[in-house]
């Protein structure tokens, strides 16, 4: 999940900034009451079966860096860019969005503090529950790991993604809004996912959606990720993944 739900929650952010627009004050999100009791598996089962589907743990643990590069599009906006994500097994993050007519928008997590960084508000350092939600999503290898994330784990439903049957589970942290999880019931990919990103304006309710896998260096990464808001779309185009790359400590540094 850090390759596909951690760049959401830092471009939804990103973007809202840097049209000046207030993220909305959504409630938590809550999974459906089950309507037809079925046989659900247990969390962790859902999670084991995930986990193999991308590559299995030995895979998700054996790097030490990864860099991303991909497209970025938001609708009805109509503005295109480009991004960058550079992580290491450090836990150190770094997402560039770069979008026509606005400029660079940065969000960076150095091992301890994390910020953000955009033309519109200018460089500012995360505090409280926003930094608790940074560290989270900037855990590298996450995936392997979900279980350790997360307070808890509860297999909630069975609902339709599309036209295929996800198993919904819902994921806690303490102090945290839930994070709510849709994994295909037969491949054990993730599909869907439905959280609240926080930030000192308020929170922003995204629903993303999880396209296009494909194996690079032995891990399944979705290469198509569609983020939407009450206000807008955002998809997202992976071009390119690299692991165990060279990344100086620098790039995680806040800029001045």
């Amino acid at each position: 999940m850090k390759r596909t739900l951690g760049s959401v929650f830092v471009i939804t952010l990103l973007v809202a900034a840097a049209f000046a627009q207030k993220p909305d004050s959504s409630a938590t999100p809550v999974a459906k009451p089950v309507s037809n009791p079925v046989n659900l598996p247990a969390a962790k089962e859902v999670v084991d079966k995930y986990v193999k589907a991308i590559g299995g743990r030995d895979a998700l643990l054996k790097y030490k860096s990864r860099y991303q590069t991909g497209t970025i599009e938001l609708s009805p906006m109509g503005v295109k860019g480009t991004l960058e994500s550079f992580s290491r097994s450090d836990n150190r993050s770094l997402t560039k969005v770069s979008l026509g007519g606005i400029g660079d928008i940065l969000d960076g997590y150095d091992g301890t503090s994390a910020w953000t960084s955009n033309p519109v508000q200018g460089n500012r350092v995360k505090e409280g529950k926003e930094l608790e939600q940074s560290k989270r999503q900037s855990t590298f290898g996450r995936e392997a790991n979900i279980e350790k994330i997360y307070t808890s784990l509860t297999v909630k439903n069975v609902e339709k993604v599309g036209d295929r049957d996800a198993y919904v589970v819902v994921a806690s942290t303490a102090g945290l809004p839930d994070d709510i999880l849709y994994f295909d019931t037969e491949t054990g990919l993730m599909l869907r996912s439905d959280s609240i990103v926080l930030a000192p304006e308020g929170q922003q309710a995204t629903t993303t959606f999880y396209e296009d896998y494909r194996d690079v260096g032995g891990i399944k990464s979705a290469f198509r990720v569609r983020a939407k808001t009450p206000a807008f779309e955002i998809t997202t185009v992976v071009t390119d993944i690299k692991y165990d790359v060279a990344i100086e400590d620098s790039k995680f540094v806040q800029p001045k």
